[in-house]
């Protein structure tokens, strides 16, 4: 009887123990393994964020999120964040929480960049907010600027050009149809043998200009199109080891790209204005379309003119003075 108590007593001794170290392991993980300050941040944003978030300052970890309440002012709806902080934990005045991944698809935290004041704050004081620059969001914005852009501006001029295109093709048409084949007829019916003649001395000619570049292929430009075809070779050499770069470039890429957001979110009013410098650009073209549309009437009326001189000394077409009497008699 005595053994069986003694039994009973070490089970529950260790089943104490068990207790005592699973709630001392949940102590831990929930990061809370001293006493804390509470301080708060506003946000108008709080993807990502939820009870548990770490909270950085300078990369260190010091805390983490505690609570998330929503505070409506007017027609927005800010966030408050309630952070548990390691006791007496110094943070300047103008620290600034922002809220930063380390990469395109890592958990987001709230990290607090040190402010310059020698003023430290008070716990239970709030911090100022940062909130992150989605790049996906932003790049979808300047889709959309780029989307109202095309269809206000370009699409109505990339029509007007077409308009005129279509246009001046028409008039060279008639052009064609009404004056310059009439004109060859004429020519072909008053030069007759003369024509042919021409077109004899011409073929001979280019007889001519074949032999010599049969002559300028002897033997040493063969050399030279050897070299030449060697010189291709170690070109071609040289563009293998430009792809090996490349790939090599390609990995350094992958690289940067995790580095981007940091840079997006630490230059985030750079790209602001970029955005608005892009918006200025395309209003400045927008205003000089009707310029474009002048010039392209000049060229219509160039074209005109072109014809009229044409309809009054077609001679032009072949020579370049004016034809006289006994030259248009046969």
């Amino acid at each position: 009887m005595k053994r069986e108590n003694i039994n009973y007593f070490a089970v529950g001794v260790f089943v104490l123990s068990m207790l005592v170290v699973c709630f001392i392991v949940l102590y831990k993980i929930t990061g809370r393994t001293g006493p804390t300050d509470e301080y708060y941040v506003l946000y108008s944003n709080v993807t990502g964020l939820k009870y548990g978030t770490p909270v950085l300052y300078e990369g260190y970890q010091i805390g983490q999120v505690e609570n998330i309440e929503p505070v409506r002012s007017g027609r927005d709806t800010q966030y408050q964040i309630s952070m548990s902080v390691i006791k007496d934990w110094k943070i300047p005045s103008d620290s600034k929480a922002h809220l930063v991944t380390s990469g395109l698809i890592s958990a987001i935290t709230i990290d607090i960049r040190e402010g310059d004041s020698t003023t430290l704050l008070q716990p239970g004081g709030t911090i100022s907010g940062q909130e992150a620059i989605n790049i996906f969001a932003a790049i979808n914005d300047v889709a959309s600027e780029l989307q109202v852009v095309t269809k206000e501006s370009l699409r109505p001029l990339i029509d007007n050009l077409n308009s005129q295109i279509q246009l001046l093709a028409a008039e060279l048409h008639d052009l064609t149809t009404g004056s310059v084949r009439p004109l060859i007829d004429n020519i072909n019916q008053k030069l007759g043998e003369q024509v042919f003649t021409d077109i004899n001395a011409l073929l001979d000619k280019l007889n001519k200009s074949a032999d010599r570049m049969l002559l300028m292929m002897d033997d040493d430009n063969q050399q030279n199109l050897q070299q030449f075809l060697a010189n291709m070779e170690s070109a071609s050499i040289a563009l293998n080891e430009l792809l090996a770069r490349m790939e090599e470039t390609r990995l350094s890429t992958n690289q940067l790209v995790h580095h981007v957001d940091g840079m997006v979110v630490d230059n985030s009013e750079d790209i602001r204005e970029s955005i608005n410098d892009l918006h200025k650009t395309l209003g400045v073209i927008s205003q000089n379309i009707s310029a474009i549309t002048h010039h392209l009437e000049g060229s219509s009326r160039n074209i005109h003119e072109l014809s009229r001189e044409v309809r009054e000394n077609p001679g032009l077409l072949l020579k370049s003075t004016p034809q006289t009497e006994e030259e248009i008699q046969p």
